[in-house]
């Protein structure tokens, strides 16, 4: 297994790309980027960081990145890895819980002066994880 982010984060993508593998989409949603990862569970991947860590809800920021574990390409042509059921479970209660946030609360306009300080939580609490897991 090899480490993945699934981010629409630009800070993110910008302090981690040189040394991890990035799936970075700038135009995704949150719900884009949960919905990416659970593709990815399906097919064997295994969550390393909980997709809702740090309790930022859904309505409060557009960014989200999330970390996990993929198979490598020889594990995938031998016919993959088994999927996780935590991660297949924590991953559809997170798309749940952020779909539920979106559907029923009012959603902020963010200025262009507090983009950067929403990047840079979403980015401290990636880092901090995976500092966790190295």
């Amino acid at each position: 297994m090899k480490p993945l982010i699934i981010t629409n984060n630009p800070l993110v993508y910008d302090k981690f790309s040189a040394e991890e593998e990035v799936l970075f989409d700038a135009g995704a949603s949150q719900l884009d980027i949960l919905m990416k990862a659970r593709d990815r569970i399906h097919l064997g991947a295994r969550l390393v960081i909980h997709p809702m860590m740090g309790r930022i809800k859904p309505h409060e920021t557009p960014y989200k990145s999330v970390f996990m574990e993929v198979p490598e390409e020889r594990e995938l042509q031998n016919g993959g890895a088994a999927s996780d059921f935590m991660s297949i479970q924590i991953i559809e209660d997170s798309i749940h819980e952020t779909q539920k946030f979106l559907d029923n609360t009012f959603m902020l306009k963010y200025s262009d002066d507090l983009l950067p300080d929403l990047q840079f939580i979403d980015y401290i609490l990636i880092k901090n994880g995976m500092e966790e897991y190295r």
